[in-house]
């Protein structure tokens, strides 16, 4: 199991291989059992021109075994553990690792999803005070995206209240967007859950939003 998960890791910091290769890099290694044998993998996952020239230059370089151990000192579950939330494994090419501050059991309570507009209306704000207290009262664990708007509203009401929240982050977890939500990020890992699929250092591209959004639904 160790191998695998070292495995699992590297893969996922590994630069210059999209989600879908990673996704099928995996396949590969797990049928055919080998995990270090990057010609096998190559050969038998069909993998792009693009990600073979990535793996081969980046495999086994400097640049990739710093990362893999500036990440090996956070928390991290990987897809192959028993704490990696089912749901989320079942979706099409799902984050082969994930990173973690916080409560992570919340992976498997009763949850519902918040997602909005950054620019909220009165209307919106309304809505999330009068529905929210009444989910969090229920007992069910309420999952955003710590951004502006809807997101940070909801976790905030959510920690006023009292109930457990998840914060599912498009970057690593050392970083915060917006800057000014520094406290609620931190408030969210002391009292709920912050999650991501990124490691260290990893800023927040704009194409990691609608990827978070997707796996935050799940």
């Amino acid at each position: 199991m160790l191998q695998v998960r070292e495995f699992l890791l590297k893969l996922s910091l590994c630069p210059g291989l999209s989600p879908i290769s990673r996704w099928r890099l995996w396949q590969t290694a797990e049928r055919a059992r080998s995990f270090n044998n990057l010609s096998l993998l190559i050969e038998r996952s069909g993998i792009s021109i693009r990600a073979q020239n990535a793996l081969l230059t980046k495999w086994d370089s400097i640049e990739l075994r710093e990362k893999i151990q500036l990440n090996m000192k956070q928390s991290y579950i990987t897809i192959v553990d028993s704490e990696y939330p089912r749901q989320l494994s079942e979706i099409f090419c799902p984050p082969l690792v994930l990173f973690y501050q916080g409560d992570l059991s919340l992976l498997n309570t009763q949850s519902l999803a918040v997602v909005g507009a950054r620019q909220m209306t009165s209307y919106g704000e309304a809505t999330l005070k009068g529905i929210l207290p009444v989910i969090i009262k229920r007992g069910i664990t309420v999952i955003s995206g710590l951004a502006a708007g809807v997101d940070g509203l909801s976790h905030e009401i959510t920690l006023k209240n009292q109930g457990k929240t998840i914060g599912v982050i498009g970057s690593g977890i050392d970083q915060v967007y917006p800057r000014n939500h520094q406290y609620l990020q931190r408030a969210v890992a002391e009292q709920g859950l912050v999650i991501s699929e990124y490691g260290l250092g990893e800023e927040p591209i704009a194409w990691h939003f609608p990827e978070r959004n997707t796996k935050a639904h799940r």
